[in-house]
């Protein structure tokens, strides 16, 4: 019995991207469409996440065949024989496709506030089954994240600002290889070591982190534990999540985001998650003027000290981790350099005319900065629309692999697509004012309570 069982997971295989775009696409349909109103918004919604698709499999295909032809032996001759496209072809269309599904769901991330009538349009599966499929498809994440090794030439970055520590980390592949022929030994070994584990533990923690967000808003901000964790198991379906989630600089930003919206009652700890997202990966910095709007009226000092500790943190530990060149690093970080017109890859580098980020880089900064006076009552529902339109948005003049990077903006997103009406959480109801100090508070009263009574009893006795 022992050796039938042995056999049997020695012969496991895990998935193919493709095979798993038919499967999760099938279980998405079934589960979240609803077949009863077909002609709805929820439906429009589940089309738009599901067309990322075709182009995270173009990108997917396209690094492929670009990866067989320069580490294959042989194959450089043989791979344009068998495929027709060429590898910047598909990655060329790919990229463009991400792109242009990212620029649809800005525009409706940003018309969110504007829909009154939100009815609640639960998934076609119990609460029990949908827990049920969400944990299954967390654990077999996980353990995919856990048992995969990095790409022996990747990095979490190449080149894009950010935290320099991130750039050191390697990118856990979590796609099975694909079997063409006999590989040459790579030049580069695959990283070993202190940074391996970090970065399969930051992977696996942020992953984690993720669906335990999007259920908790679920259960604590929308009333519905259902929601929630249809939310997180929609995300744990797409190809997208199957695809990328060994890359860190997609999924840490992306939970300190969601822990920022979760404890968003909080103005310090919002203010502390969302600079760790700003300072990992840079672009959350864009999201300041919609945050620092939402707690004008109340909360703007705690958020702020928040915001500013987190930022002080790390550059800390730039500073002890990594002295070198520390000047550098921070501008890095903060994006004080020239728009990078070299040296890109994503759509930038296979041909896009790189002049035509400097007029996207411009209206995205006056979209981000028009965010203190409109809209003119922030709420919970439009701090999570916005962020996601704004997440979404710089995909478009991301030189770096922009349109990729879904992780930032698509959990945003489904939140958006399945809460209900939030508009009376805004900070003047939700965020506790500031606390004076009880005790110093309570030895005035008290001191004024038996002064008082000195000067009452004093009168008496001038009376007598």
């Amino acid at each position: 019995m022992l050796s039938g069982m042995e056999e049997l997971f020695s012969n496991y295989l895990r998935l193919q991207p493709p095979t798993w775009v038919f499967l999760s696409t099938f279980l998405t349909i079934g589960l979240f469409l609803m077949f009863h109103r077909f002609w709805s918004l929820r439906n429009l919604d589940i089309a738009l996440i599901l067309l990322f698709t075709p182009g995270i499999m173009l990108v997917y295909e396209g690094n492929r065949l670009a990866g067989a032809s320069v580490s294959v032996v042989g194959a450089v001759e043989s791979v344009p024989s068998l495929h027709s496209t060429s590898p910047s072809s598909l990655l060329y269309a790919g990229y463009f496709w991400l792109i242009v599904i990212a620029s649809l769901l800005v525009v409706r991330l940003l018309l969110d506030t504007v829909i009154v009538r939100r009815p609640m349009l639960d998934p076609n599966l119990s609460s029990g089954g949908m827990l049920f499929l969400g944990s299954s498809m967390l654990a077999y994440l996980l353990v995919n994240l856990s048992v995969s090794n990095p790409a022996p030439e990747t990095t979490t970055s190449n080149g894009g600002p950010g935290y320099v520590l991130m750039k050191t980390l390697p990118s856990i592949s979590t796609v099975p290889p694909k079997e063409i022929a006999v590989a040459e030994p790579s030049a580069t070994p695959i990283p070993v070591g202190f940074r391996l584990v970090a970065a399969r533990s930051i992977a696996i923690g942020a992953n984690l982190m993720i669906i335990l967000c999007m259920v908790s808003i679920g259960y604590w901000h929308f009333g519905n534990f259902k929601t929630g964790v249809g939310a997180a198991t929609l995300y744990l379906l797409l190809p997208y999540t199957f695809y990328m989630t060994g890359r860190v600089d997609h999924v840490l930003p992306s939970a300190f985001l969601l822990l920022a919206i979760l404890l968003y009652r909080q103005p310090f700890a919002a203010g502390l998650f969302l600079g760790l997202a700003a300072g990992v990966v840079y672009y959350p910095f864009s999201l300041l003027p919609l945050w620092c709007s939402f707690y004008w009226q109340r909360g703007i000092r705690r958020f702020t000290l928040g915001f500013t500790t987190s930022i002080a943190a790390l550059i800390i530990a730039m500073i002890f981790l990594h002295p070198n060149d520390i000047l550098q690093h921070l501008g890095y970080m903060f994006g004080i350099k020239q728009v990078a017109m070299t040296g890109m890859d994503g759509i930038w580098g296979l041909g896009w005319y790189p002049l035509m980020r400097v007029p996207l880089i411009l209206v995205f900064v006056l979209v981000s900065v028009s965010f203190v006076v409109w809209p003119a009552q922030k709420s919970l529902a439009t701090l999570m629309s916005c962020s996601g339109g704004i997440m979404a948005a710089t995909q478009c003049w991301h030189g770096f692999g922009g349109g990729l990077y879904l992780a930032w903006f698509v959990p945003l997103a489904l939140l958006t697509m399945f809460r209900p009406n939030l508009d009376y959480c805004v900070a003047l109801e939700v965020v506790r004012p500031r606390r004076k100090r009880p005790v110093r508070a309570e030895a005035v009263s008290i001191s004024l309570a038996a002064f008082s009574g000195w000067r009452r009893g004093l009168s008496l006795q001038r009376k007598t």
